[in-house]
C-alpha cells in the first residue's frame, strides 16, 4: 500500500474482540489483525471457530500467535546450576501450572560458553521473589553459571512452535501470512525462523516510532493501544507521526483487558481517519 497505514493487532483471540471490538470496527468500516493461538479456540473467555469465521468474512486478518504461546527468548539463569539438580532458576515468562511460555515435555537446552545440555521439562514453578523455576526430568549432568548462561528452546521446539502452527490453521481452513512472537520476545534464532515462513513479524520489535516507508514485512515493531502505556495526546502524536511519514503504524492490545476498552480503540480509529490514514491489514 502506498502512503500512510495504521493496522490494530489484537493478541490471544479473546472474545472480546468479537463481542466488544467488532462492533466498533464494523462502525467505521475498518478490519483488525487478530493472533491467535489454535488451541486456545473454544476455552473460556476465548473466541469460538464461529466467532473467528465470522471475523475473517468481515475482512480482519488472521494470524499465527505460536502453536503453545512459548516464550522465545532465552532465560538468563538467576542461580547456579550444578550437576545432579534438576531446579534451574531463571527469569522471563515460564507460566507456572500453565499450559504456555514453557510446557511440560519441552525439549530446552543449557547453554554457556563451554557447552550446551539438552534438558527435557518436567514442570515449571514460581521461585523467591515471582522469579520462575523449570524443572528438568532428568538432572543435569554439568554446571551452568548464573550470568553467564541461559536456557532456551531447542530449534526443533522453535521450529514446531513458529511454523508447525501452520498446520493446525490448516485444518481451519486458513493460511497464515503474518506471525505475532508471542510475549513480544523474539531473538535472531526465533526471528530467522519465522521470516522463512511468514511474510510480515508486527513485533520484530517493540518501540515508541511508526514503521518507515520501505520497512521490510519482517522487520516491524508495534506500539500499545492499553491506557496504561499511552494517553491520547501520545496517541495523537503517533498518528501524527504515520501521517507525515507515510509510513505503517502498528498499534496492538489484548481486547479482554481493561486498559483497552472499546472507547479507547474508537478514538484511535477516528484520529487516524481524521488524518487520512487508512486502517488496514499486513495482507493488504
Amino acid at each position: 500500500m502506498d502512503g500512510p497505514s495504521l493496522v490494530l493487532v489484537f493478541d490471544d483471540g479473546y472474545a472480546a474482540d468479537y463481542e466488544q471490538i467488532r462492533p466498533v470496527l464494523a462502525e467505521a468500516g475498518v478490519p483488525a489483525c487478530l493472533a491467535v493461538v489454535p488451541s486456545w479456540l473454544g476455552g473460556d473467555d476465548y473466541l469460538d471457530a464461529d466467532q473467528l469465521a465470522a471475523l475473517a468474512d468481515d475482512g480482519w486478518e488472521v494470524a499465527a500467535h505460536g502453536r503453545k504461546h512459548r516464550y522465545l527468548e532465552p532465560h538468563r539463569l538467576r542461580a547456579d546450576v550444578t550437576p545432579g539438580e534438576t531446579e534451574i532458576p531463571v527469569d522471563g515468562h515460564v507460566g507456572p501450572g500453565e499450559d504456555h511460555a514453557v510446557v511440560a515435555g519441552d525439549e530446552m537446552e543449557l547453554v554457556s560458553e563451554d557447552g550446551r545440555e539438552e534438558v527435557r521439562v518436567a514442570d515449571t514453578a514460581e521461585g523467591e521473589g515471582g522469579d520462575g523455576v523449570v524443572v528438568a526430568e532428568e538432572p543435569v549432568d554439568r554446571g551452568f553459571a548464573a550470568g553467564e548462561s541461559v536456557l532456551r528452546p531447542t530449534e526443533a521446539l522453535l521450529r514446531d512452535e513458529i511454523a508447525g502452527v501452520r498446520d493446525e490453521f490448516g485444518e481451519l481452513g486458513y493460511d497464515p501470512t503474518t506471525f505475532v512472537f508471542p510475549y513480544d520476545a523474539v531473538d535472531s534464532r526465533a526471528w530467522e525462523i519465522a521470516a522463512e515462513h511468514y511474510d510480515a513479524l508486527p513485533n520484530a520489535g517493540v518501540r515508541s516510532l511508526p514503521n518507515p516507508p520501505g520497512t521490510p514485512g519482517t522487520n516491524l515493531r508495534r506500539c500499545y493501544l492499553q491506557t496504561t502505556h499511552a494517553t491520547m495526546p501520545e496517541m495523537e502524536t503517533y498518528l501524527d507521526a504515520v501521517a507525515e511519514r507515510e509510513g505503517v503504524g502498528i498499534l496492538a492490545g489484548h481486547s479482554a483487558w481493561d486498559s483497552v476498552p472499546p472507547e479507547r480503540v474508537a478514538a484511535v480509529v477516528e484520529e487516524a481517519q481524521e488524518r487520512g490514514v487508512p486502517v488496514t491489514t499486513f495482507g493488504d
